[in-house]
């Protein structure tokens, strides 16, 4: 039963994380007075969820004991990008913000496409464990 509980709390958790992610590379895309407020939402949830999810990950993979198996090791390259990903758009956010919502230079659609293939590749691990 805590198993279970905590794979459910880390899913919930990285959907939080990845539809945070994905306000902020939308936003920047076209710039908004909403800044500020995403701002404060990705300072204190999202960032929140993925330092939860990095955690539940982890426990979970400890016991279990995943950390000899190939495909672990390629998620968590994998999950690695993702937060990566996250620690460029929050600091392109915190810019931003300090400009008063001026559009950020990032293509969002790139980043939008980055985002979705590394959550694909990392799920498609996760469910097959191919190696």
């Amino acid at each position: 039963m805590v198993y279970e509980l905590l794979k459910a709390s880390h899913i919930v958790a990285v959907v939080i994380w990845f539809g945070g992610m994905m306000a902020v590379a939308l936003l920047l895309r076209r710039g908004s007075e909403a800044t500020p407020s995403l701002l404060t939402w990705d300072r204190y949830v999202t960032t929140p969820a993925m330092i939860a999810a990095w955690g539940l990950g982890l426990t979970m993979a400890t016991w279990a004991g995943w950390f000899a198996s190939g495909w672990m090791m390629a998620k968590m390259v994998l999950v690695l990008a993702l937060s990566a990903v996250h620690g460029l758009l929050s600091g392109r956010l915190r810019r931003a913000a300090a400009k008063g919502g001026v559009p950020s230079e990032l293509d969002g659609r790139l980043v939008l496409g980055v985002m979705l293939a590394l959550l694909s590749a990392i799920v498609l691990l996760v469910v097959t464990k191919p190696f």
